[in-house]
């Protein structure tokens, strides 16, 4: 299984009774517990989502199949989709929201 890198581009789904949605991230964070993978992700909407795994018997998960479809990059570099944020800008200038407490 694939894991996601910094600065990567994902595609966040999140389930409830009513519906579902779909939100475009940046992995901001990845780090191991449990013998798990979890991913900090910071979403187009300047938001935040902590610890999030793949999963898709979780209710808020980083799908791995929309994300290989979507915004995987061709042989041009070209991708779909690609987060707006500019990952790298933020980083150098040190705006990358502090996820853990």
């Amino acid at each position: 299984m694939q894991s996601f890198k910094e600065g990567q581009t994902v595609i966040i789904t999140r389930r409830d009774d009513k519906e579902v949605k779909h939100q475009v991230g940046v992995v901001v964070k990845k780090f191991r517990a449990k013998n798990r993978t979890f991913y900090d992700v910071l979403l187009e909407n300047r938001s935040a989502i902590s610890c999030l795994t793949s999963a898709t018997s979780n209710n808020v998960f980083i799908n791995r199949g929309l994300t290989k479809q979507l915004c995987e990059q061709d042989e041009q570099g070209n991708s779909p989709i690609r987060v707006k944020l500019d990952y790298q800008a933020l980083l150098e200038a040190d705006l990358i929201p502090n996820t853990r407490a």
